[in-house]
C-alpha cells in the first residue's frame, strides 16, 4: 500500500516549529508556575472543541460510509486524548475509586479498538492512506509530544530544555500545545480536502 505523503512546507508548519523553539525561553520570564493550570484548562477546552468540530463536520456533510466511519473514529480519538489529558477523569471529578478512572480509560480505548472490526472503518483507513497526508505537521506534532514526554519523565534531552526544575509541569503543558495544534491541523487538512471534493461534485 503506497502512502500519499505531502511534503510541502506550510505557514502552519513554520508556526508550529516556532512555538517548539520558543517554549524553553518562557522560563526566562520567571512567570508564576500557576500558569500551568491555565494552560491545562485551555487544552481541555481545545480537545473537546476538536472533538465537537470533527463530529459536526462529519454529520453535516454527505460523506460516504467509509469516509464517515473514518471521521467518527477520528472524533473518538479526540475524546481519548481528552481523557488522557484529564487523567481519565481524575482532574475533573476527583475523589472516586481508581476503578472508576480505569473504567473510563478502558471504555474509550476499547471503543477505538472495537471500531476496527467495522468493515467501513477499515475501508476508510485504506482510503485515507492514499489521500494527501501533511507529513511536516505530523512530524512536528510528534516532536512536540516527545519533548513534552521527555520533560515529564526526566529523559536525557530534558537537561537541554529545562533550566529551572520548578517549571517542569509548565514546560510539559506548553509543549503539548503545538502537539495538539499540529495534530488538529493534520485532521482539518485531510477532512477539508474531502469536503472540497464533495462540494466540487455537487457544483
Amino acid at each position: 500500500m503506497k502512502l500519499n505523503l505531502e511534503w510541502r512546507w506550510s505557514v502552519r508548519s513554520s508556526l508550529f516549529l516556532l512555538i517548539i523553539i520558543v517554549v524553553p525561553f518562557v522560563q526566562a520570564l520567571h512567570i508564576d508556575t500557576k500558569w500551568e493550570k491555565i494552560v491545562e484548562q485551555a487544552q481541555t477546552i481545545f480537545l473537546f472543541g476538536s472533538f465537537v468540530f470533527t463530529l459536526v463536520l462529519t454529520l453535516k456533510y454527505p460523506f460516504n460510509a467509509k469516509q464517515r466511519a473514518f471521521w467518527l473514529w477520528a472524533a473518538l480519538w479526540w475524546l481519548v486524548l481528552l481523557g488522557r489529558d484529564q487523567n481519565w477523569g481524575r482532574q475533573m471529578w476527583p475523589g472516586y475509586s481508581i476503578a472508576v478512572y480505569h473504567s473510563i480509560a478502558a471504555v474509550l480505548i476499547l471503543g477505538l479498538v472495537l471500531m476496527l472490526s467495522w468493515p467501513q472503518l477499515r475501508q476508510g483507513i485504506g482510503y485515507y492512506s492514499r489521500r494527501p497526508f501533511p507529513v511536516w505537521d505530523f512530524i512536528l506534532a510528534t516532536v512536540a509530544f516527545l519533548l513534552a514526554d521527555a520533560v515529564e519523565r526526566g529523559r536525557w534531552i530534558a537537561q537541554f530544555i529545562l533550566y529551572y526544575p520548578q517549571y517542569d509541569d509548565l514546560l510539559e503543558e506548553l509543549y503539548e500545545c503545538p502537539f495538539m495544534l499540529a495534530l488538529f491541523s493534520v485532521s482539518c487538512y485531510m477532512q477539508w480536502q474531502t469536503i472540497k471534493e464533495l462540494k466540487q461534485k455537487r457544483a
